[in-house]
C-alpha cells in the first residue's frame, strides 16, 4: 500500500515549477535529459505525485538501491508504478526474485552466459549482420531500426534458444507487445502475447526434456540440463527466461543499436573518429550504453522506511531508478557527462544495472553491437537522417519504432568489408 508521502519534516522543499511527467511514457519517448539535469541540481530524491512513487536521479543513490536487495525488494514489481493497475509481477521470475532464491537461480541460468559461449557466437552474428546490410541499397533510404538493428538481435537470440531463426518476425510482435503496453500502436494485447510465447517455448522445452533433442547445443538445452546442488530449474523457470532473454536481449540491444547510430548522426565528429580509429568501437558502445541508456528505468519497492537525501522514504513506497540520469550525473562523469564522447574511459555507467540484478546478457549485448558497428561503420562513410524517428511509448523501455537513413557507401566496400573482419 503506497502511503501519501511526507518529506523528512527539516527538509526545506525545493520549487519545481512544473514537476516533469515521470510517469508518462511520452516522457520517455522524447528528451528527459533537461529534466534529468534540473531534478539532480534541484530534487534528486523527487516524488511522483500523480502515481505515488518516488524517482531516483544521482548515481551513488541508484547504486545503494541496487546493491540493497534486502532494503529494496524487487519481487512487489520492477516498473513505474500506475494507481490504476496492481504493479505487473511474475511470481518466480529472475527479475521478480530476491535473495536467496535470486542466486540459486542467477547460477544456473549463468551456465549458458559464460564468456566462452558468448565468444562463440561471433561468426554468427557477423554473417547476421552482413546479411542485414548486404541487403541495403546505398542509393535509397531505408528503415534503419527495422532492417538493420532488429534483425541481429531477434535472429540471435533464435538461434540461442534453439527455434528456426525464421521465426524472428514473430519474437519481435512477442517483445514489442510485452514492453509496448502503453502504446496505442502495437496491436498485440500484452498478456495475448505472453499466452503465444509459453505455448510456443513449452514445444522447444518439451522436445529437450524428452529427448528428442538430445544433441542439441543451444541455450535452451543448456539450461534444461543444468543443475546446482541437484536442482534442476522447472518448466515455469524455463518458461520465464524466456520470456526475460526475449524481452531484454531483444529490445535493449536493438535500441542500444538504433540510439547508438543516431547519436553518430547527431555527432559528426565522433562518427568520423571512429571510421578513422575502428579499433575504439568497443569503448564506443561503452559510451553509447550510457549516452542513450536504452532501458530507461526500474523500479524497487522498500522493505522498511529508509531515509535518503533527507527524504523519507517509507516501507511500501515504490522507488524508481532513473538509469538515464546516473548515466549523465556530473559528479561521475564530469563536465563532460551530456557530451558524447567515443573515448571516454573509464565509463562505469549503469546501463546494465549493478548489484544482484545487473544483466546477465551483458556481454552478448556488447559483442552484438560491437560487430554491428564494425560493419556499418566499415561499410559506409556517412549516414543522415531522411524523416522523423518515432519512439515507442514506454516507460521501461522507450524503443525505437522507426528511423528512416540514408547511406553513403565507402569508396572502397571489398576493403572496408576486410577491415571488418
Amino acid at each position: 500500500m503506497i502511503s501519501a508521502i511526507p518529506p523528512v519534516a527539516s527538509l526545506a522543499q525545493k520549487e519545481i515549477a512544473l514537476p516533469p511527467p515521470l510517469h508518462s511514457p511520452a516522457f520517455y519517448a522524447g528528451d528527459p535529459f533537461p529534466a534529468y539535469r534540473e531534478l539532480r541540481a534541484t530534487d534528486p530524491v523527487t516524488w511522483n505525485e500523480e502515481h505515488g512513487f518516488w524517482a531516483l536521479l544521482k548515481y551513488e543513490d541508484i547504486r545503494y538501491v541496487s546493491t540493497n536487495p534486502a532494503l529494496f525488494s524487487s519481487a512487489r514489481g520492477i516498473t513505474v508504478p500506475d494507481p490504476a493497475i496492481e504493479n505487473p509481477v511474475m511470481e518466480g521470475s529472475l527479475i521478480f526474485t530476491d535473495p536467496p532464491r535470486h542466486r540459486r537461480l542467477r547460477k544456473l541460468i549463468n551456465s549458458g552466459f559464460t564468456r566462452r559461449q558468448v565468444a562463440i557466437l561471433e561468426p554468427k552474428l557477423r554473417a547476421f549482420a552482413r546479411t542485414a546490410l548486404d541487403a541495403i541499397d546505398p542509393a535509397g533510404g531505408t528503415e534503419f531500426a527495422e532492417r538493420i538493428a532488429a534483425p541481429l538481435p531477434t535472429r540471435m537470440i533464435a538461434e540461442l534458444l534453439g527455434a528456426p531463426d525464421e521465426d524472428w518476425e514473430q519474437f519481435r510482435r512477442w517483445s514489442d507487445a510485452a514492453v509496448g503496453m502503453d502504446d496505442p500502436d502495437v496491436e498485440l494485447d500484452t498478456f495475448t502475447a505472453m499466452g503465444e510465447l509459453y505455448q510456443y517455448f513449452e514445444k522447444l522445452i518439451a522436445l529437450r526434456r524428452n529427448g528428442a533433442l538430445r544433441d542439441s547445443d543451444d541455450l535452451l538445452s543448456v539450461l534444461v540440463a543444468a543443475e546446482v546442488d541437484g536442482v534442476r530449474l522447472s518448466d515455469q523457470d524455463l518458461l520465464q527466461f524466456c520470456l526475460l532473454l526475449l524481452v531484454a536481449g531483444n529490445e535493449t540491444t536493438r535500441n542500444l543499436i538504433a540510439l547508438g547510430t543516431l547519436a553518430l548522426i547527431e555527432h559528426p565528429q565522433q562518427f568520423r573518429l571512429l571510421r578513422e580509429h575502428p579499433e575504439l568501437i568497443p569503448t564506443a558502445v561503452e559510451e553509447f550504453l550510457r549516452y542513450t541508456s536504452p532501458v530507461a528505468n526500474m523500479t524497487r519497492c522498500a522493505t522498511r522506511d529508509v531515509e535518503m537525501r533527507g527524504r523519507l522514504i517509507r516501507e511500501g513506497q515504490y522507488v524508481t531508478m532513473l538509469y538515464g540520469s546516473a548515466n549523465r550525473d556530473e559528479d561521475i562523469f564530469g563536465p563532460t557527462s551530456e557530451q558524447l564522447d567515443v573515448t571516454r574511459n573509464p565509463n562505469p555507467h549503469l546501463a546494465f544495472g549493478c548489484g544482484e540484478h545487473s544483466c546477465l546478457g551483458a556481454q552478448l549485448a556488447r559483442l552484438e553491437a560491437r560487430v554491428l558497428f564494425e560493419e556499418l561503420l566499415a561499410r559506409f562513410e556517412h549516414i543522415e537522417p531522411a524523416g522523423e524517428v518515432l519512439r515507442m511509448q514506454a516507460t521501461m523501455v522507450p524503443g525505437v519504432r522507426a528511423m528512416p537513413v540514408r547511406l553513403r557507401a565507402a569508396t572502397d566496400p571489398r576493403r572496408a568489408k576486410a577491415r571488418a573482419g
